[in-house]
């Protein structure tokens, strides 16, 4: 590895938490949304499950600002402005804390994450997520992360360290990179001859009525696909390695599930009746197990990257562990 530090697991984590919330950025539309006149009038309609009087109460104490300070709930709607607010919620589902600082050099973090853990402030979770306590952990405020991992999901996340170069590494993630990224699944088999290895190939867009949903469109031609190989089986879960060869929204879920392969413990695309964020002891058996960079050039052609990381979990004891699980809810 180039310029790089390895890191023990972080332990302060109580000073994670305490650290400040990083302000939300809204920027305002070029026309206002239908029946919008004032700021007030945008901020029920983009966010409407948060009630009108909880935004009053937010704008009356000032914590809705611009960059000229504050702003009143009854300004004008204004194209084009940009505004900051910090979430706020009565209080968080329990998250898992138990991070893992795998790589550093100046421009990128990589961290190995639980599951249950959101990387970003989302719907009920603010402080308690991946990108707060990193923030806390390290002092860096410029932390982004560089592509996606869902809450369930645990595993490999790459963060950038600095705006300057995050741009130029944000490229990583983009097609055609020289980057591998591989997948430990354990699956439910619900088919008589599951594959041992094969190519996944399918449309994939969002539901129209269900938006937090990706559904597969048979007619349409595919936009995404992954290579799965068999690792081992247990009675009727199994070991997937999967390499995804584009990167769409919950797309391992959705090609395995087609596949009669769904991700054990899949509240969206497999057979798991509901996803209760309370509960820490069930997850979702899909980890984001390895990333491998090779010949990346660095910012300005000042040398190249070529790395590999891995994840905590081994894909044998990941199955172990679900195979246990499995017989003892069934017992």
């Amino acid at each position: 590895m180039d310029s790089a530090t390895r890191h023990d697991p972080p332990s302060a984590q109580d000073a994670a938490f305490a650290a400040p919330v990083r302000p939300s950025v809204v920027t305002l539309p070029e026309r206002p949304p239908d029946g919008v006149v004032t700021l007030l009038d945008f901020f029920v309609v983009r966010f409407p499950r948060i009630p009108a009087g909880t935004w009053r109460a937010r704008f009356a104490a000032g914590k809705v600002w611009g960059a000229n300070g504050a702003v009143a709930a009854d300004a004008p709607f204004q194209p084009l402005l940009e505004l900051r607010y910090r979430r706020e919620v009565e209080r968080e589902p329990p998250v898992r804390t138990d991070v893992e600082i795998v790589w550093s050099d100046d421009d990128l973090l990589v961290v190995d994450k639980p599951p249950h853990l959101p990387v970003t402030p989302g719907g009920r979770w603010v402080r308690n997520t991946l990108l707060h306590r990193l923030e806390g952990l390290t002092g860096c405020p410029e932390l982004a992360p560089l592509h996606r991992l869902d809450r369930l999901t645990s595993g490999l996340v790459v963060l950038s360290r600095r705006r300057g170069t995050r741009a130029h590494y944000a490229r990583l993630f983009q097609p055609g990179a020289p980057v591998e990224k591989v997948y430990t699944a354990v699956c439910e088999v619900r088919r008589d001859d599951p594959p041992g290895q094969a190519l996944l190939e399918h449309h994939i867009q969002r539901s129209r009525g269900e938006h937090w949903r990706q559904v597969i469109v048979p007619a349409e031609e595919p936009n995404c696909s992954s290579e799965i190989d068999l690792i081992a089986s247990s009675g009727r879960l199994a070991a997937y390695r999967v390499r995804p060869r584009t990167g769409r929204k919950h797309q391992l879920r959705v090609q395995l599930a087609a596949a009669g392969l769904p991700v054990l413990g899949d509240p969206l695309y497999g057979t798991a009746p509901c996803n209760d964020p309370e509960d820490l002891a069930t997850r979702l058996w899909l980890d984001a197990h390895s990333i491998r960079i090779t010949d990346f050039p660095s910012p300005g052609g000042a040398g190249r990257l070529t790395a590999a990381w891995t994840s905590r979990e081994d894909p044998f004891t990941m199955l172990d562990r679900a195979t246990a699980g499995a017989v003892l809810r069934a017992s």
